[in-house]
């Protein structure tokens, strides 16, 4: 039995409205997903150079202050350290697009400014052992940061998984953007279910980290903070219920 052009243009009507609804959290998925990459891609940068780092021995002159410069010419040290980094660090897929800094830039901005004078081209700076077991700690500190959001980032997938499927069954449910009297009771409890659970999971904390806080770095680009939240609205706003 073929399909009247009526029907076609319901048929085409819901499932754009559908795509509107779930729009937000498609869009946050794929936020998720591309973050996930790139920090196991700068997780495992960070360990090659904690690795090649750990390798490299401390100049035998005496030390100086971290960052203060030195009278003597720049030691193999801190040629081995600028081409360590080069290799490992600034050699992920995503860093041009996403950091597009210079190595000291980003050292600065990584481990602190007392540490980019290390790796200044310019500037020469003794590699002592006090110097290498602080940068060797600030490296540990950095992989262990990425570690940690990482976990966030997959505790956040899985959320968001959930209640697309939850959501999507509350849709699938309806075959217009009018609510059925009979059903209105029981498609507002829904709704009404999902809204709390996302807001109490909102109040609590993602590992180490405060939700808000978390949900308004991950998704600073879009125009909403909480997908879920947002695709919920966008369900009661578009229904007669």
């Amino acid at each position: 039995m073929s399909t009247t052009p009526a029907q076609d243009g319901t048929q085409w009507f819901l499932h754009t409205w559908r795509d509107h609804i779930l729009e937000p959290i498609e869009t946050a998925l794929t936020v998720l997903d591309a973050e996930h990459t790139e920090l196991a891609a700068e997780q495992d940068g960070l360990e090659d150079f904690l690795q090649r780092l750990r390798a490299v021995e401390p100049a035998e002159q005496p030390s100086s202050p971290v960052g203060a410069p030195s009278r003597q010419a720049a030691s193999d040290p801190v040629e081995a350290l600028r081409e360590a980094y080069t290799d490992t660090v600034l050699a992920v897929d995503h860093y041009e697009s996403v950091y597009d800094e210079s190595l000291v830039e980003n050292v600065s901005i990584e481990f602190g400014p007392d540490y980019a004078a290390l790796f200044h081209p310019e500037t020469k700076v003794s590699f002592s052992p006090p110097l290498k077991r602080s940068l060797v700690a600030a490296v540990e500190q950095a992989v262990d940061e990425r570690a940690s959001l990482d976990r966030a980032v997959r505790v956040e997938q899985e959320s968001i998984q959930e209640y697309r499927c939850r959501l999507r069954e509350v849709i699938d449910t309806l075959d217009s953007t009018v609510v059925p009297e009979w059903y209105r009771e029981t498609f507002q409890n829904d709704v009404s279910r999902l809204l709390q659970e996302r807001q109490e999971q909102l109040h609590s904390s993602v590992h180490r980290f405060e939700a808000h806080e978390f949900c308004g770095y991950m998704y600073e680009e879009q125009l909403w903070t909480y997908p879920v939240l947002t695709s919920l609205a966008r369900l009661q706003e578009s229904v007669d219920s």
